[in-house]
């Protein structure tokens, strides 16, 4: 991110996407705010932007030094399961922020470690209480292991015949057996390969 879109995004003020922070919150605080934004769409924490009046204070090079590792220890410590994040320190005339980047998660619900889940309210974040409200976290964005892209891969990077084998296992016939190639039988669901 550079200067440009780090005041423009200042400038939007806080929303559902973006949260400033004056000072490090206390470190459960912490945790439910990257929790509500990888139970929600992802966004960002700016750290040392007044939240009430959006003006950058900056931060010395030992203060970025130790919120990313409190931020870090938080994410991978206080939430359960753990969430990934990037941070980035950005140069804003002579003050330095840090901008803390959070991913919709992967494995939603995510919880603190007394099981308390968050979402994003806007700019805030709150409590999700309904067993409805779980429901829909859990059937958002819960992927199977086999259902999560690996980047950088390819089909090559497949053992050819170690799949042969589990698809024969698996659906009573190879692939072939059923006219599918190799990019087609990849693609299989169970029930799919009943029919075929």
């Amino acid at each position: 991110m550079n200067e440009k879109e780090l005041l423009e995004l200042i400038g939007l003020g806080e929303s559902s996407k973006v949260q400033f922070k004056e000072r490090m919150p206390n470190l459960d605080s912490m945790a439910h705010e990257l929790i509500a934004f990888s139970n929600s769409k992802g966004g960002a924490i700016i750290f040392w932007v007044n939240d009430k009046t959006g003006e950058p204070s900056g931060l010395s090079f030992e203060e970025i030094q130790q919120i990313n590792r409190q931020i870090v220890n938080v994410a991978s410590q206080k939430v359960r399961p753990p969430v990934f994040l990037a941070t980035e320190t950005v140069t804003l005339g002579d003050s330095r922020l840090l901008v803390v980047s959070i991913e919709e998660g992967l494995s939603k619900p995510y919880k603190d470690s007394g099981g308390v889940i968050y979402v994003k309210n806007g700019s805030d974040k709150r409590k999700v209480t309904s067993n409805d409200e779980i429901a829909r976290l859990l059937g958002s964005k819960s992927l199977r292991a086999d259902e999560i892209e690996i980047f950088d891969t390819s089909i090559k990077d497949i053992d050819a015949r170690l799949f042969y084998d589990y698809f024969k296992k698996e659906f009573g016939q190879s692939y072939e057996e059923k006219g599918l190639v190799l990019e087609e039988a990849l693609r299989v669901k169970k029930s799919c390969a009943a029919a075929a």
